[in-house]
């Protein structure tokens, strides 16, 4: 009789790997609408108790509710970020980039120093132009914007069925606890709404933690950007409270990108002598956010939120990124979260799994 019910369920965890191949789309729409799920929860919850008279909030409409909610910040945030964007990029299309080059060596003689013990001024003009050309040219430039708008109606439907998803996940929370506790062997439905109940907890404090420190990083490097009078402030601090989700290298991108920026509104104001002191600025402000953000935030938001220490997660995440690359450091903590839990209910009678899931309560 084991032996049956064992098969049973290896077929059935085949039969689920095989519908996650088949329909991945949909498999990634889930998971974007669980995510979304996990960061609205709170409000829907507190709407939900929002009494009208005698009646509280619909539960419909506590759904719809957040749901306008987070579209409309998402939509504020593309707005005020998508116009000064385009405007770079149309301008760093038309650059003159060895001049650009040229002016930012001037800046830094001990670089161009460097440089020139390498090869001439003509050779490094030949591969800069070549480089440039490879990467930025006008051809590669409407390609990718012919892509956009052909698959726009792709991506717009992608956004109309994560909504809907969203919407009936926030509307009836049980539909996935109910769903997974239909599929789980018998005789573990209660610890299965154990695992369910706490995971819901833990990842939706987690992925608000993770919003709010976006928020926090963004704004600080927005206020700071701009009070030293860097232009583009406002496109830097979008790109750093985005890519803050990619622990480690997603700063060491947005530090790039910040010079890349900071340079290009030099170059359009004709302000070449300021271009040092330009990245000496973006460099050493980013870098105090970040050391900050890495030492202070992040260990109280994360370590509060999945109750796990700094270290722990600090090493989960390196051998994520050493399994998975950015995409596994990035679900490295949602994963080890819920293994955790699973740990906790199904593997405490071993020392190792009790010891990494001792600090888990509801």
């Amino acid at each position: 009789m084991p032996l049956k019910i064992n098969i049973w369920r290896i077929i059935g965890l085949l039969a689920l790997v095989a519908f996650a191949f088949l329909f991945f789309k949909i498999v990634i729409y889930i998971a974007i609408s669980f995510v979304l799920f996990l960061i609205g929860y709170p409000l829907t919850y507190r709407l939900k108790t929002i009494k009208f008279g005698k009646r509280y909030m619909p539960d419909a409409a506590a759904a719809l509710t957040t749901i306008l909610v987070i579209v409309s910040l998402i939509f504020c945030l593309f707005f005020l970020i998508i116009p000064p964007l385009v405007t770079e990029v149309n301008f760093l299309s038309e650059l003159n980039f060895y001049e650009v080059f040229h002016n930012i060596l001037d800046q830094f003689p001990a670089v161009k120093g460097l440089l020139l013990k390498i090869g001439n001024e003509e050779d490094l003009k030949q591969n800069l132009s070549i480089q440039v050309n490879e990467y930025l040219n006008t051809k590669n430039i409407s390609m990718a914007v012919n892509n956009t708008f052909q698959y726009f109606g792709t991506i717009f439907g992608g956004i109309l069925c994560v909504l809907f998803i969203t919407f009936f996940l926030l509307k009836d929370e049980m539909i996935v606890k109910n769903s997974l506790i239909t599929i789980a062997p018998a005789g573990v439905e209660k610890e299965m709404r154990d695992v369910l109940r706490i995971a819901k907890k833990m990842l939706s404090r987690y992925f608000v933690g993770l919003f709010i420190d976006m928020f926090i990083v963004g704004g600080s490097v927005f206020l700071f950007l701009s009070l030293f009078g860097i232009k583009n402030a406002l496109i830097i601090a979008f790109c750093a409270g985005i890519l803050n989700v990619i622990p480690y290298i997603g700063s060491a991108i947005t530090m790039i990108l910040a010079v890349i920026l900071g340079v290009s509104a030099c170059i359009s104001t004709g302000a070449y002598e300021q271009i040092g002191s330009t990245i000496y600025t973006i460099f050493f402000t980013l870098l105090t956010i970040n050391l900050v953000d890495g030492f202070i935030i992040q260990p109280y938001i994360f370590s509060n939120s999945v109750k796990a220490h700094p270290l722990e997660i600090f090493i989960v995440t390196l051998m994520a990124g050493t399994l998975g690359g950015i995409f596994g450091m990035v679900i490295a903590l949602p994963v080890y979260t819920i293994i955790r839990i699973i740990a906790g209910e199904f593997l405490s009678h071993l020392k190792f799994f009790r010891k990494i899931s001792e600090n888990i309560t509801d």
